[in-house]
């Protein structure tokens, strides 16, 4: 499905916006400086300026993560704190003002500081990423052309020599569109060369430049919940000339997708500030990535886009809410290709960009792209391909046959919902271990040139770690309890819940100078979202009556910071041999490459979601019982239901 206008590009609530009042905000440590319409909240202007600020709410003003410190305002440059705000923020101490960025108004210049534990995003994310070689055949070329001189016999209008100087090299019925034309035209001296640079999409010229010039690079956009990448690559080369990761804004307005969709619900209008946010990441980190590389953007031709389908929806303008409730439907479900300048993009305007197929809707091109990087050994026996993010999607190839679920993990993988959890950046928590004397242990994610170590909270892979070494000292059992806090020095019960919880690492020794704690909530949220994703894989393996598995690959920054062994222990995944769980990393970035570098990917891509049958759990009869058989902690494999 082909089209050129996607999306709304402006709107009149924008532009209501955009004549507002404007303030001014500082954001400490790092002294980044944004301005904002007046009476925007905090939280907005802080993805703006590229400060990430956890929101396990959704900015509505429940779960006071956004808590930051107010270092200087002005009279009224804040509106006041409500009731429902004073209830959620801690004691003041030492003559310092909290807030919370999602609630807090801005109506004038104001310097705030945002704690460690209050940072969503210090640092990138992790994405990790598989360098491999693909046979290039790219959806875009460019070739030089001679074009006749304005004098030659019979005069001819510039558009018609070149299309005559495209079919003598060998572009014979190479569409010259007028917006293409407009646009060389408005070049100094567009018209006095005789060597131009022709740039295609198909028979489509997007783009003529004065002179020759062969180089010609693309991108790959994986779009994640919480982060996103991005790859610029060399395509006549196909490889990757640079690297960029950034958090998703659109976090601001909730940390998953029924969060947004419900905003959207709300206010219409969301959709397209969503849509603005995304893209002007995008640019920036488009502008960043080719600044590194040397990179001109006018030499940027393609663009291939991957993600859930909810991100999807949302890139290309397009209401995700059906994606929301039953029967969650897409409303577009084919591969789609638009025209970069439809949605804002700061390539060449008339660049292709692709987005994947969603077979369903909740498995989005991101899941597709993750299939197309596997080789014909996935498609030999039962093997298992798992994405865990705050939805978790499985693939189940048995004998070539694919068949595919989404499990509503939640965003405790991301160290959402889990009281000191913290994204996956340096000072995060990711190893945990308990020595046979009873010293409690822990890694956490380095930070390149910084001396202080000290953690800040756990990031998702330090949460499966910190509950498998609870479990494996016996201070949690297969139910989830905690053991009797006598059990061990470091169980207590919480001051506020007086629920008892695990002192991971004394406050003395962390970054906040608070306890990092582990809690008999956090157990509880391990559970549910662990047995979300068991219970949608032994559905899969019980609908295709496969017994056993001989490999499971785990795709996605998560499941390549994961320790088999850890998920193996506590029921993540069925039992089966560790050696035979393989992390293969950013699975949808390196298959949002492939469809780059070589375009009869993009045309597996679709065969492979044609193909793909989904399971949709919600229409599963025994799906709740094998969810409560597989809240429990244990290696075990999972009972038979009885007929």
């Amino acid at each position: 499905m082909n089209s050129s206008r996607t999306g709304p590009k402006s709107d009149a609530a924008h532009a209501q916006a955009q004549a507002r009042a404007q303030a001014g905000i500082t954001f400490l440590p790092d002294s980044r400086h944004t301005q904002v319409a007046a009476g925007d909240h905090l939280l907005l202007g802080a993805w703006k300026a590229g400060v990430g600020i956890k929101s396990v709410c959704g900015g509505r003003g429940k779960c006071g993560t956004c808590l930051v410190s107010v270092e200087s305002a002005a009279a009224g440059a804040l509106s006041p704190a409500s009731e429902e705000e004073r209830e959620l923020l801690p004691r003041a101490a030492g003559g310092q003002t909290y807030r919370l960025a999602c609630m807090a108004e801005v109506h004038g210049e104001v310097c705030v500081s945002v704690p460690p534990e209050s940072q969503a995003l210090k640092s990138s994310p992790r994405k990790p990423y598989t360098v491999t070689r693909v046979a290039l055949a790219p959806a875009v070329a460019r070739v030089v052309l001679e074009v006749e001189d304005a004098y030659a016999a019979p005069p001819r209008a510039l558009a018609a020599r070149i299309v005559a100087a495209l079919a003598r090299a060998g572009r014979r019925g190479a569409a010259l569109p007028l917006s293409t034309l407009a646009e060389f035209s408005r070049q100094p001296d567009f018209d006095s060369s005789a060597r131009l640079t022709a740039t295609l999409a198909g028979k489509r010229v997007i783009q003529l430049r004065r002179g020759a010039e062969r180089r010609l690079y693309g991108l790959a956009i994986d779009i994640g919940t919480t982060s996103m990448v991005l790859f610029l690559c060399d395509l006549a080369q196909g490889e990757i000339v640079a690297v960029r990761t950034a958090g998703n804004p659109q976090a601001a307005y909730g940390e998953d997708v029924i969060s947004r969709m419900t905003r959207i619900h709300a206010d219409p209008g969301m959709l397209a500030t969503l849509q603005r946010l995304v893209v002007d990441e995008l640019n920036r980190m488009i502008e960043e990535a080719a600044g590194e590389a040397g990179v001109s953007r006018e030499d940027i031709a393609d663009a291939v886009v991957v993600g859930n389908p909810t991100m999807q929806h949302i890139l290309l303008g397009i209401n995700p809410e059906p994606l929301g409730r039953g029967p969650y439907l897409p409303v577009l479900s084919e591969g789609v290709e638009v025209e970069a300048a439809s949605l804002g993009l700061d390539i060449i305007a008339g660049a292709p960009v692709f987005v994947l197929p969603m077979p369903a809707g909740y498995i989005g091109g991101d899941t597709l792209a993750a299939v197309l990087t596997r080789g014909p050994e996935f498609y030999r026996g039962n093997n298992l391909l798992v994405d865990i993010g705050t939805n978790g999607e499985v693939v189940l190839a048995k004998n070539g046959v694919l068949t595919a679920t989404s499990c509503a993990t939640g965003p405790v993988y991301e160290g959402a919902h889990i009281a000191c959890g913290v994204r996956a950046a340096p000072g995060a928590i990711e190893r945990v271990w308990i020595e046979p004397g009873g010293a409690i242990r822990w890694a956490a994610i380095p930070e390149e040139g910084e001396r202080d170590r000290r953690p800040v909270g756990l990031c998702g892979s330090g949460v499966i770690s910190a509950v498998t070494a609870l479990l494996g000292a016996g201070l949690v059992g297969s139910d989830g309890a905690f053991a009797p806090p006598e059990t061990h020095p470091r169980l207590r019960r919480g001051e506020r819940t007086r629920a008892l919880e695990a002192v991971l690492v004394p406050g003395i020794a962390s970054r906040t100078g608070r306890d990092l704690v582990f809690t008999q909530q956090d157990v509880r949220s391990v559970q549910l979202g662990k047995a979300a994703l068991r219970a949608g894989i032994e559905i899969l393996l019980r609908e295709q009556g496969v017994t056993k598995l001989d490999h499971i690959y785990l795709a996605g920054t998560f499941g390549n910071h994961l320790e088999p062994r850890d998920i193996v222990a506590i029921g993540m995944v069925p039992p089966i041999p560790v050696e035979r769980i393989e992390s293969i990393g950013n699975a949808a970035g390196d298959g949002a490459r492939m469809a780059l570098f070589n375009r009869r990917d993009r045309r597996r891509a679709r065969r492979l979601a044609e193909e793909m049958r989904v399971v949709e759990l919600a229409n599963c009869a025994d799906f709740q019982d094998l969810f409560v058989a597989c809240t429990e902690l244990s290696a075990a494999s999972v009972p038979q239901a009885e007929d």
